[in-house]
């Protein structure tokens, strides 16, 4: 008697069990990174109005080393994002989208993730963190939360 039925959705396809498929496109899995500030690049940071910058780049070797790609991936990476905080310490990076061509032209699917953390040059001209890098395999980074440390680069 009832004409309703729930209807199963679709599991989304999986793209060597770190991508989510949408379209020609694959989807980054999201991850976070905190930035720990030692109390005076806190107090700095704060008196400066200065934002802070997680920049996120996404390489792979490719197969064929004579690729067009090659160059441009070797000073760019094959995506990358920044996200500018100003207030906040946690950059949730997420919905990033690589071409599936793109990703199936290197070896390993398992990209490559750098991130590097330095100041948004808003009120200084010159980057007043130093700060711990974060470089690991996707695989590794899907769906975690890292922390990175950063004191002042003078002062400190």
């Amino acid at each position: 008697e009832d004409s309703l039925k729930a209807a199963k959705l679709a599991p989304k396809p999986v793209y060597d069990g770190i991508y989510r498929v949408e379209g020609d496109s694959v989807v980054i899995p999201s991850f976070e990174i905190e930035v720990e500030l030692s109390p005076k690049a806190e107090a700095k940071i704060e008196k400066d109005k200065e934002s802070i910058i997680v920049s996120a780049s996404f390489s792979g070797i490719p197969i064929d080393p004579n690729s067009p790609n090659m160059q441009e991936w070797a000073e760019g990476g094959i995506a990358g994002k920044e996200i500018e905080l100003m207030g906040q310490r946690v950059a949730r990076f997420e919905n990033i989208k690589v071409k599936k061509s793109t990703l199936d032209s290197v070896t390993g699917k398992d990209l490559e993730l750098l991130i590097n953390v330095y100041t948004g040059r808003r009120t200084n001209p010159d980057n007043l963190l130093d700060c711990g890098i974060l470089s690991e395999k996707m695989a590794k980074v899907q769906n975690k939360k890292f922390v990175l440390k950063a004191k002042l680069i003078y002062g400190e």
